[in-house]
Protein backbone atom coordinates (compact mmCIF):
# COMPACT_ATOMS: atom_id res chain seq x y z
CA UNK A 1 0.00 0.00 0.00
CA UNK A 2 2.62 2.42 1.02
CA UNK A 3 4.33 1.70 -2.75
CA UNK A 4 0.86 2.74 -4.40
CA UNK A 5 0.59 5.49 -2.23
CA UNK A 6 4.23 6.58 -2.83
CA UNK A 7 3.67 6.45 -6.82
CA UNK A 8 0.40 8.12 -6.88
CA UNK A 9 2.05 10.91 -4.86
CA UNK A 10 4.39 11.12 -7.45
CA UNK A 11 2.33 10.97 -10.40
CA UNK A 12 0.16 13.61 -8.87
CA UNK A 13 3.36 15.90 -7.84
CA UNK A 14 4.36 15.31 -11.49
CA UNK A 15 1.33 16.46 -12.52
CA UNK A 16 1.13 19.49 -10.38
CA UNK A 17 4.65 20.67 -11.23
CA UNK A 18 5.80 19.97 -14.54
CA UNK A 19 3.25 18.51 -16.79
CA UNK A 20 1.72 22.03 -19.28
CA UNK A 21 -1.73 22.58 -17.92
CA UNK A 22 -4.66 21.57 -19.98
CA UNK A 23 -6.81 24.50 -22.01
CA UNK A 24 -9.29 24.32 -19.21
CA UNK A 25 -8.38 25.61 -16.39
CA UNK A 26 -8.48 22.79 -13.62
CA UNK A 27 -8.35 19.99 -15.76
CA UNK A 28 -5.66 17.47 -15.49
CA UNK A 29 -4.73 13.97 -16.43
CA UNK A 30 -5.51 12.67 -13.58
CA UNK A 31 -2.81 10.11 -13.26
CA UNK A 32 -3.21 9.33 -9.62
CA UNK A 33 -6.33 8.25 -10.51
CA UNK A 34 -4.95 5.26 -11.81
CA UNK A 35 -3.68 4.33 -8.46
CA UNK A 36 -6.66 4.83 -6.63
CA UNK A 37 -8.13 2.42 -9.39
CA UNK A 38 -5.45 -0.06 -8.84
CA UNK A 39 -5.97 -0.32 -4.69
CA UNK A 40 -9.78 -0.29 -5.73
CA UNK A 41 -8.32 -3.91 -7.43
CA UNK A 42 -6.06 -5.15 -4.61
CA UNK A 43 -7.02 -3.45 -1.17
CA UNK A 44 -11.17 -2.64 0.42
CA UNK A 45 -12.53 0.64 0.23
CA UNK A 46 -12.11 1.77 3.81
CA UNK A 47 -8.08 1.41 2.38
CA UNK A 48 -9.03 3.10 -0.63
CA UNK A 49 -10.53 6.27 1.08
CA UNK A 50 -7.30 6.43 3.37
CA UNK A 51 -5.13 6.41 -0.11
CA UNK A 52 -6.44 9.13 -1.77
CA UNK A 53 -6.95 10.91 1.81
CA UNK A 54 -3.33 10.77 2.68
CA UNK A 55 -2.42 11.29 -0.81
CA UNK A 56 -3.84 14.80 -1.63
CA UNK A 57 -2.84 16.15 1.59
CA UNK A 58 0.57 15.02 1.53
CA UNK A 59 1.24 16.64 -2.33
CA UNK A 60 -1.26 19.57 -0.42
CA UNK A 61 1.59 20.23 2.37
CA UNK A 62 4.61 19.76 -0.60
CA UNK A 63 3.16 22.14 -2.76
CA UNK A 64 2.06 24.52 -0.13
CA UNK A 65 -1.65 24.34 -0.22
CA UNK A 66 -2.90 22.60 2.46
CA UNK A 67 -6.55 24.09 3.58
CA UNK A 68 -6.58 26.13 0.32
CA UNK A 69 -9.85 25.87 -2.22
CA UNK A 70 -7.88 23.87 -4.13
CA UNK A 71 -6.76 21.33 -1.47
CA UNK A 72 -10.82 21.53 -0.78
CA UNK A 73 -11.52 20.94 -4.43
CA UNK A 74 -9.62 17.76 -4.82
CA UNK A 75 -9.61 16.17 -1.45
CA UNK A 76 -13.59 16.62 -1.82
CA UNK A 77 -13.46 15.80 -5.36
CA UNK A 78 -11.19 12.60 -4.99
CA UNK A 79 -12.62 11.39 -2.17
CA UNK A 80 -15.82 11.50 -4.11
CA UNK A 81 -14.64 9.81 -6.92
CA UNK A 82 -13.59 7.38 -5.37
CA UNK A 83 -16.60 6.10 -3.61
CA UNK A 84 -18.21 6.43 -7.04
CA UNK A 85 -15.46 4.12 -8.65
CA UNK A 86 -15.92 1.37 -5.79
CA UNK A 87 -19.24 1.43 -6.46
CA UNK A 88 -19.33 1.31 -9.94
CA UNK A 89 -16.51 -1.72 -9.43
CA UNK A 90 -18.49 -3.16 -7.14
CA UNK A 91 -21.78 -3.43 -9.14
CA UNK A 92 -20.26 -3.46 -12.64
CA UNK A 93 -17.26 -4.63 -13.17
CA UNK A 94 -17.62 -7.14 -16.05
CA UNK A 95 -19.57 -5.49 -17.99
CA UNK A 96 -17.55 -2.42 -17.71
CA UNK A 97 -14.05 -3.01 -17.91
CA UNK A 98 -11.79 -0.78 -15.22
CA UNK A 99 -11.49 1.87 -18.65
CA UNK A 100 -15.37 2.57 -17.48
CA UNK A 101 -14.76 2.52 -14.25
CA UNK A 102 -12.31 4.69 -14.62
CA UNK A 103 -14.05 7.33 -16.81
CA UNK A 104 -17.19 7.29 -14.16
CA UNK A 105 -14.63 8.31 -11.53
CA UNK A 106 -12.90 10.63 -13.82
CA UNK A 107 -15.90 12.61 -14.56
CA UNK A 108 -17.07 12.22 -10.89
CA UNK A 109 -14.54 14.34 -9.70
CA UNK A 110 -14.65 17.18 -12.03
CA UNK A 111 -18.82 17.51 -11.56
CA UNK A 112 -17.75 17.47 -7.95
CA UNK A 113 -15.26 19.89 -8.04
CA UNK A 114 -17.61 22.39 -10.20
CA UNK A 115 -20.24 21.58 -7.81
CA UNK A 116 -17.72 22.55 -5.00
CA UNK A 117 -16.61 25.48 -6.86
CA UNK A 118 -20.12 26.54 -6.81
CA UNK A 119 -20.47 26.67 -3.48
CA UNK A 120 -17.57 28.21 -2.56
CA UNK A 121 -17.58 30.60 -4.76
CA UNK A 122 -21.02 31.42 -4.44
CA UNK A 123 -21.19 31.68 -8.80
CA UNK A 124 -23.15 29.10 -11.03
CA UNK A 125 -21.15 30.97 -14.05
CA UNK A 126 -18.57 28.05 -13.38
CA UNK A 127 -20.83 25.79 -14.65
CA UNK A 128 -20.21 27.16 -18.07
CA UNK A 129 -17.18 24.85 -18.09
CA UNK A 130 -18.99 21.78 -17.28
CA UNK A 131 -19.25 20.54 -20.97
CA UNK A 132 -15.49 20.93 -21.67
CA UNK A 133 -14.70 19.38 -18.10
CA UNK A 134 -16.74 16.29 -19.12
CA UNK A 135 -15.37 15.42 -22.21
CA UNK A 136 -11.72 15.55 -20.96
CA UNK A 137 -12.78 13.58 -17.90
CA UNK A 138 -14.44 10.89 -20.22
CA UNK A 139 -10.70 11.31 -22.42
CA UNK A 140 -8.66 10.77 -19.27
CA UNK A 141 -10.48 8.64 -17.59
CA UNK A 142 -10.63 6.22 -20.37
CA UNK A 143 -6.97 6.77 -20.58
CA UNK A 144 -6.06 5.94 -17.02
CA UNK A 145 -8.27 2.98 -16.61
CA UNK A 146 -6.94 1.65 -20.31
CA UNK A 147 -3.55 2.20 -17.69
CA UNK A 148 -5.45 -0.36 -15.30
CA UNK A 149 -6.61 -2.97 -17.19
CA UNK A 150 -2.71 -3.12 -18.75
CA UNK A 151 -1.80 -3.34 -15.62
CA UNK A 152 -4.27 -4.17 -12.80
CA UNK A 153 -4.69 -7.96 -13.71
CA UNK A 154 -0.72 -8.88 -13.49
CA UNK A 155 -0.59 -6.88 -10.14
CA UNK A 156 -3.47 -8.83 -8.68
CA UNK A 157 -1.91 -12.44 -9.62
CA UNK A 158 1.45 -10.69 -7.34
CA UNK A 159 -1.13 -9.78 -4.44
Amino acid sequence: MALLLSAGMILQAIEAFYLPPLVIPGAKLGLANSMTLIMIVLFGWRDVLVHVGLRVTAVAFISGTFLSTTFIYSLGAGLMSAVVMIVWHRLFYGPLSYAGVSLVGAVTHNLTQLGLAVLILGHVGILTMMPWLIIIGVATGVGNGILVNLVGPRLKELA
